[in-house]
């Protein structure tokens, strides 16, 4: 399907007279979104994990169209116009081959419905710039730290029932006694009470011990950067995380939103107990928390992790905990991404089915190589 590059100009006669019949598709990072995009669009933010095993071909439409409402009104043939951009990229043919961009019209292109893939000139600064009031815009007060700390921070502080748009909902369950969530997740003593949480395991470059309420705490203090070392503090955090199971108690695992350090943590702590690789830990985690994007840093430190613990693996190892359903058309992406890559004369693959967590058996330790890490 041909793609056409359009101007701001066009983009704001789209807005104002097709605007039911259009979507719009913002393939910058989530934060940069959340802070400020235009008015009725949707985030791709799709994790490295699947940009990895892309490499710039097509993926499934629901990483694309995370969104279910935008999702469904695409399948059902009401949108006509596909509108794709970034921060700043002049013409679609410029992106870089692996760029979400890319990946995100390469996948509608494919699509059979019938709209019109764009690509908006100039990407969204180049639209703020000259429609701000086509725009939403989120601006903080704090003006230190990360991107992620001055969003949270300012929900922290206030003390608000107003949750974050990236908390709509309480912390999740990733095992009976271990929950995922965020520092505003962490301040709310009603879900902490509810959720009969006992403990609280900070990753964050702030000490937020909890002020009311009789909690073991431990603050591991790791920033939310490619240089941070997330990794040295595995084995301290999953000796805490057990030493809460073993007391009978439940631990919330957080960071500041809950979307990179915590996951991360609570990655290495699943692949560590049940013996799992990196995809199926990923997988679990995703399935109960949709928002996770551990930085590409932390991604690369748990493959490192992941060698150490299939070296590691015991003969028979525990069967991981039942997940949600997944989609299939998820887990062939992965599988055929598999057979494409290794599928030689001169390799023979590993014993591999992705997403690991969807298997009611337990999980398979012929291991020779894990395919995330053989990509290059």
């Amino acid at each position: 399907m041909k793609v056409s590059s359009i101007d701001c100009r066009r983009l704001r006669k789209i807005i104002r007279k097709e605007y039911g019949s259009c979507l719009i598709v913002d393939c910058r990072p989530y934060f940069s979104f959340t802070n400020s995009n235009i008015k009725g669009s949707v985030n791709v933010n799709l994790n490295s994990v699947v940009v990895r095993r892309s490499r710039g071909g097509p993926v499934p439409l629901q990483f694309v169209i995370p969104d279910e409402r935008a999702l469904f009104r695409l399948r059902e043939g009401s949108i006509s116009a596909i509108v794709a951009l970034d921060d700043r990229t002049s013409h679609w043919q410029k992106l870089k081959k692996d760029s979400v961009a890319q990946i995100v019209i390469n996948t509608l292109s494919h699509l059979a419905s019938g709209a019109n893939i764009c690509f908006l000139k100039g990407g969204y600064e180049n639209f703020h710039s000259q429609y701000p009031e086509l725009c939403t815009e989120v601006k903080t007060i704090d003006q230190s730290g990360t991107e992620t700390e001055k969003r949270v921070s300012n929900h922290s502080e206030k003390l608000s029932h107003h949750k974050p748009d990236y908390d709509q909902g309480k912390p999740v369950e990733i095992l009976p006694f271990l929950y995922l969530g965020s520092a505003y997740h962490a301040s709310r003593q009603d879900y902490l009470s509810d959720l009969h949480i006992t403990a609280l395991l900070n990753v964050s470059r702030r000490d937020l011990q909890p002020a009311k309420g009789h909690y073991d705490y431990k603050w591991i203090p790791v920033e939310d950067s490619h240089m941070a070392d997330i990794s040295s503090h595995f084995q301290e955090a999953i000796e805490f995380i057990d030493h809460v199971k073993q007391s009978g108690g439940k631990v919330l695992v957080h960071c500041e939103a809950g979307i990179s350090r915590s996951p991360t943590i609570c990655m290495a702590y699943i692949m560590r107990t049940q013996q799992l690789r990196l995809d199926a830990a990923f997988d679990i985690i995703k399935q109960r928390r949709a928002v996770i994007s551990p930085n590409f840093s932390f991604m690369g430190q748990l493959l490192q992790f992941e060698s150490e613990v299939l070296s590691n693996a015991p003969v028979h190892a525990a069967t991981p905990e039942p997940a949600t359903p997944c989609v299939s058309e998820s887990a062939s992406f992965f599988a055929n991404d598999f057979a494409t890559t290794f599928n030689t004369k001169n390799f023979e693959p590993s014993v591999f089915t992705l997403p690991t967590s969807c298997l009611q058996s337990p999980v398979h330790h012929q291991f020779k190589l894990s395919p995330i890490t053989a990509l290059p």
